[in-house]
């Protein structure tokens, strides 16, 4: 099918797409005058989905009769705002390829209408198949945040930011119950809010307020500057989700907010007691209300918990996070002594940041070894929490 351009101003749109799809992997975005032009390729079915702009029907390619999803936005009721988050998304889904993220197989583009072609996923999203199971066990929830964990890294390693994971969010491509190595086959969907950043550094932290409330980050909720580190918020809700019920939930936006501000967690009911401690330390590491120690996608992926193997010690993967965490360190400090830590001394409750800096203010004057050994009991604490999401007892 050729392209059609009809003016200037859609010969400009044609370059503008053939500059970015040099930079992304070739998927076909063609123009054409009709929806009848697109029907002579795609027999389109059932309904699957419904949106604020459009619809997401199952399609039929004509001539290999392979079943597909269609989105059909209509540009018109997007508005400009919502064709721009249109035009964003497409050109994120341009760039990625991977077995858990959604795959974009071609483009339509009529003067009213965009339609995305889609892989096809028969098994609905995870709340429905959660509103079938109720809840799913251990061994399933582990496969579900093994593969979404997966994915995660794969776009923050492209500076990819999703910030909008959800159940509805997560597909089901495959489902088969009692098979450990594919019980749940999961892809991420709908980047309409995603956004890429251009790396680490203040000046690319994210501030739009912006998600599904229940799911949202508390740096997202107040209104700070924030990183990718929110979508890893968003996991630790789908998981505890997945055990039973949201972690946070009332029916006052303003109440919610503060609940997740708090981020107190509570692990009651009966389908709490069947889930590990290893399982619930994992949930408390991703819902860390501070994303500084909250833990990266790279760790949650070394987590022994999601590997099943609890002999493991997982090291820091981050080293951007560790340089960041100890370049301000004094010259004096530098002789710490990293080692591993034990069980009993992960045990011990942490310092608050306020401890050292009431402790490094005294007026009472420190030898240089003194100052060593406090500093070196600093780290000791203050990296505990994170060791402790790493560690499986």
């Amino acid at each position: 099918m050729t392209h059609t351009n009809v003016s200037g101003a859609e010969k400009k749109m044609a370059s503008q797409w053939t500059r970015a799809n040099s930079a992304e992997k070739k998927v076909p975005h063609t123009r054409m005058e009709d929806e009848s032009d697109i029907q002579k390729i795609y027999s389109f079915g059932r309904k699957l989905g419904q949106g604020n702009f459009g619809v997401v029907c199952e399609a039929t390619h004509i001539e290999t009769q392979r079943k597909w999803a269609i989105k059909k936005v209509n540009k018109e009721k997007a508005g400009t705002s919502g064709v721009k988050h249109l035009e964003r998304e497409v050109s994120i889904m341009k760039q990625v390829k991977h077995e858990h993220i959604i795959h974009l197989e071609e483009v339509f583009e009529t003067p009213k209408r965009m339609y995305l072609v889609t892989e096809l996923c028969e098994g609905g999203d995870l709340k429905d198949l959660l509103q079938k199971n109720k809840h799913f066990t251990e061994e399933e929830t582990r496969h579900i945040i093994k593969s979404l964990s997966e994915a995660i890294v794969y776009l923050h390693k492209k500076d990819i930011v999703h910030r909008d994971l959800k159940l509805e969010n997560i597909l089901v491509k495959s489902c088969h119950q009692g098979n450990d190595n594919d019980m749940v086959n999961i892809k991420v969907t709908d980047f309409g809010l995603s956004v890429q950043k251009g790396g680490v550094g203040s000046e690319n932290m994210l501030q739009a307020t912006c998600g599904t409330p229940i799911y949202m980050a508390p740096e997202v909720v107040n209104g700070h500057q924030y990183s990718q580190q929110c979508d890893l918020w968003s996991i630790g809700v789908i998981m505890y989700i997945l055990c039973g019920e949201p972690p946070f939930i009332s029916s006052s936006r303003e109440r919610l907010s503060e609940m997740i501000m708090k981020g107190e967690l509570t692990f009651s009911g009966p389908v709490w007691h069947t889930i590990s401690d290893a399982a619930k330390n994992v949930i408390r590491c991703l819902l860390n209300v501070d994303p500084a120690h909250r833990i990266t996608a790279n760790e949650l992926l070394d987590n022994p918990w999601i590997s099943g193997d609890t002999s493991t010690i997982v090291t820091r993967t981050n080293v951007l996070e560790m340089m960041r965490q100890f370049r301000n360190a004094p010259e004096e400090e530098e002789s710490v002594e990293m080692r591993p830590r034990t069980s009993q001394e992960l045990s011990v409750t942490p310092a608050p940041p306020e401890d050292v800096i009431d402790s490094s203010s005294s007026s009472k004057p420190s030898t240089p070894n003194k100052k060593v050994k406090k500093y070196r009991n600093t780290v000791h604490t203050n990296t505990k929490v994170k060791h402790f999401c790493l560690i499986m007892h």
